[in-house]
């Protein structure tokens, strides 16, 4: 159905909410409506932060008085009047669920069917000698009832080991041998003095020459032992001295390690304690946290672990298989469990997770995956007569898959649903019934409704600059490309492997791009990460390849870096601001002013809204205090003692350029970067983020309302500062960093990235863009097909040269290049 037919509109008048300027647009109902426009145009706050949230808002005015009252927000959505608005539901990137403990089964439901199918057909299979009833929560590894007792869910079993604890024994602990006591990691380092003086040994020793009593207490402890220990210090901050003194037992590094692992809450926490530890699968479950239920019970010949285990389309011929053996007794039940559970499974396959695992954990996935994992959940409700939202559903879809992404997309137009798109792909806008635009910049300079109509009206339109890239679809990126030459040196890994990727040979051109393609699941994302920058980062520190048997060429690189898409914070107090580290350099210069001086704020840490002192005390220097709903979720209120300006009046009233500390924060990049001239690295760290067109977000933007793309060029942003600075040569590494880009602001991050290449570092993306590719040095494609059916390097070099080749890139590359 297109816009023309459309049975109605929803109408929006005056829209103001962020940047946006008074905008009235009209959206077509049952139709499918694509908001494009560059980064910060005003796309996510008109669809997800209006239409959407105003959808929310009206479905709980419907709530008793007492409880809407805390339910309205201040912030509510700034417009005059919308018309025409139905029930909504929203996939938007700022809410991706990287939890270690979600998988694609359970994010997609999946899982939960697949218990439901174990603990109902099981026990009525034919021959079946269970007595018991079973419980679907028997195969849940997240309940009492399906996990495994031994490892309590953790699935390792870790222990910390000596040599790993002290690997250069012949050094003193605490200059050498020890990076758990010589990296500010160990608690107990404090107490190494008063315990060598126990023992009646001098702690500047090398290890190997200490008495065997004290090496024993330093790693296990000292059996329940009290030891005098007194530790001196400064206090940083008050230029005081202090001194503890206690009688106490200590637990040892060992077992302080070992506590410190099953602390950490997330995989990033946990790697901190790798280098000391060793790993190995909980031999009473395998490894799956499972219980013995779940390991145990059979449908046709696989238990739920080993189902669990298997790839999506392995998965879909499974259930076939079970079906056609369904006994008399089991069809009643199987013809309600087997077609829902068959259908989330044809839904994964035609959005291109057919070759993912359903153990595969959330942070795992690639931001693309983990987007249509989500959008997979929401369709599948099978609802008719909603508003469906849609934020980049494109994003990490090679251009082979878009085709059925937009199959489904149109289902559910049909179907009777409003499918609206947050999107940048001129591929995917163009294919939409009616586009809406906005812009014509980002953040102050957006917010504008630039054209509304056809897909062809949007291209011819003179001003549109999406419609410039719709009238041009064989567009390039400009770039000043090198192609490898006899001078080029190039890093080379021999005998590589990682889950479905194994290579005798890969070889990446030093001090040039190189682009990664390949369909979902070829590959791409296990070479970049677990092969080239795990055994990269190996190869510099010292350690053990993992993936690969050696690597030559390393000595041209210094340092590795990771460029993702993780959150750069997990809480709102983290922003682009304080990550990137330009806030410690702003507190510096308001702790400098006279009027700091004067008031006794000379401290950086006084304009810090993290630390006590120069906060806000009741909300903590959050600006907001969190009131919890319990069922309904946490709402967060405007903090009344400082109206969300986070900081006390004292703090408040001294300035900087003419500004306070909480307008600093809410000055935009660009901004910013035009109010401080210096000193050079915050000039520096500002011009390169607005460089690559973060200027629209404001410093103080909390890091949780960031998408993935955002957070990644921030990180990029961070480290092309660190190669202006003159560095020594080293290797940046990025996961699809094209992935929610206007095709202008793909634009600039090329940009960013030739600034890294000036610098003599090496660059490699993994990237579906395949306008990003055709302007790459080198180009590595992975294939030919997804899963186990990929995993092999297809083609290797110039962009021209695998455009003329057979790889799962090239027809599209000859696209664009010939």
């Amino acid at each position: 159905m297109s816009a023309v037919g459309a049975t109605g509109w929803i109408e929006l008048t005056g829209v103001r909410t962020h940047n946006l300027r008074g905008v009235d647009v009209r959206v077509p109902h049952n139709a499918i409506t694509a908001f494009t426009g560059v980064s910060g145009s005003g796309k996510s706050s008109l669809v997800i932060d209006t239409l959407h949230a105003e959808a929310q808002l009206r479905y709980v005015e419907g709530f008793d008085p007492y409880v809407r009252k805390f339910l309205t927000p201040r912030d509510r959505p700034r417009i005059d009047r919308v018309r025409g608005l139905t029930a909504t539901l929203a996939v938007d990137q700022r809410n991706g669920n990287r939890n270690p403990n979600s998988t694609l089964g359970t994010l997609t439901g999946v899982e939960a069917y697949l218990g439901l199918v174990f603990a109902r057909l099981a026990p009525l299979a034919a021959g079946s000698t269970r007595t018991g009833p079973l419980h679907p929560a028997q195969f849940d590894p997240w309940t009492r009832d399906g996990i495994c007792p031994a490892c309590v869910g953790a699935r390792e079993v870790v222990t910390a080991r000596p040599e790993l604890v002290v690997p250069e024994p012949g050094l003193p602990l605490t200059r050498g041998a020890s990076p758990w006591f010589g990296g500010n990691l160990s608690g107990e380092a404090a107490f190494l003095p008063s315990l060598a003086a126990h023992h009646g040994t001098d702690p500047a020793l090398p290890w190997n020459e200490q008495p065997e009593e004290f090496r024993r207490a330093v790693l296990y402890g000292t059996a329940g032992e009290t030891v005098d220990v007194t530790v001196t210090g400064t206090n940083a901050k008050k230029g005081t001295e202090f001194s503890y003194r206690a009688r106490r037992a200590l637990d040892g590094a060992i077992a302080e390690i070992e506590k410190a692992y099953a602390a950490a809450v997330t995989d990033e926490a946990k790697r901190l304690y790798h280098p000391f530890v060793d790993r190995h699968a909980c031999p009473a479950c395998e490894g799956t946290g499972l219980g013995t239920i779940a390991r145990t019970v059979k449908l046709r010949q696989e238990t739920f672990r080993d189902v669990v285990h298997s790839q999506v389309r392995q998965v879909r011929a499974w259930i076939d298989a079970v079906e056609a053996d369904l006994g008399e007794a089991q069809r009643e039940v199987g013809a309600i469990l087997v077609p829902e559970l068959r259908d989330r499974l044809d839904l994964l396959i035609r959005l291109g997770l057919g070759h993912v695992e359903l153990w595969r954990s959330a942070p795992t996935l690639s931001g693309g995956e983990l987007q249509r994992a989500r959008l997979s959940a929401q369709i599948s409700t099978a609802l008719t007569g909603l508003t469906y939202v849609f934020d980049e559903p494109g994003a990490g879809l090679h251009p082979a898959d878009k085709d059925h992404l937009f199959e489904i997309l149109r289902g559910l137009r049909d179907a009777g649903n409003t499918v609206l798109l947050v999107e940048h792909d001129p591929d995917l806008v163009a294919r939409a019934d009616w586009v809406v635009d906005l812009g014509p910049g980002g953040g102050r300079d957006g917010g504008r409704l630039v054209a509304a109509g056809t897909p062809a009206a949007i291209a011819a339109h003179p001003r549109s600059v999406t419609g410039r890239y719709l009238r041009e679809p064989g567009y390039l990126l400009e770039r000043a490309g090198r192609a490898p030459d006899d001078d080029t040196g190039w890093l080379t890994l021999h005998n590589a492997s990682a889950h479905n990727v194994t290579a005798d040979e890969i070889r990446v051109p030093l001090n040039r791009l190189t682009c990664l393609t390949g369909i979902s699941g070829s590959g791409k994302s296990s070479l970049l990460n677990r092969i080239l920058a795990d055994s990269v980062a190996a190869g510099l520190a010292g350690r053990p390849f993992t993936t690969v048997e050696r690597v030559s060429g390393l000595a041209a690189l210094r340092w590795v870096t990771v460029v993702d898409q993780t959150p750069i914070g997990r809480t709102p107090r983290s922003n682009p601001a304080t990550y990137t580290k330009a806030f410690d350099l702003i507190r510096r210069l308001f702790a400098d002013t006279d009027a700091a001086a004067s008031r006794g704020l000379g401290d950086p840490s006084a304009f810090s809204f993290n630390s006590p002192g120069g906060r806000c005390e009741p909300c903590q220097g959050l600006g907001r205090i969190k009131l919890d709903m319990h069922f309904l979720g946490d709402t967060y209120l405007t903090c009344r003692t400082c109206d969300g300006r986070r900081y006390t009046p004292e703090v408040l009233a001294v300035t900087c350029h003419g500004l306070a500390i909480d307008e600093v924060l809410g000055l935009t990049v660009a901004e910013a970067a035009r109010v401080f001239d210096g000193p050079r690295t915050l000039t520096a760290l500002l011009e390169a983020m607005a460089g690559i067109g973060l200027g629209y977000l404001t410093l103080g933007e909390s890091g949780t309302a960031l998408s993935g793309g955002e957070a990644q060029r921030i990180k990029l942003a961070k480290a092309t500062v660190r190669g202006r600075r003159g560095d020594e040569p080293g290797l940046v590494v990025l996961d699809e960093p094209v992935t929610g880009l206007h095709p202008d602001d793909a634009q600039r991050l090329v940009r960013g990235l030739d600034l890294l290449l000036e610098r003599g570092h090496t660059v490699v993306i993994a990237e579906h863009d395949v306008h990003a590719a055709a302007g790459a040095d080198w180009i590595i494609d992975m294939g030919p097909g997804a899963g186990k059916a990929g995993g092999r390097i297809v083609d290797a070099g110039t962009p021209a040269h695998v455009a003329s080749g057979n790889g799962p890139t090239a027809p599209f590359l000859r696209r664009l290049l010939t």
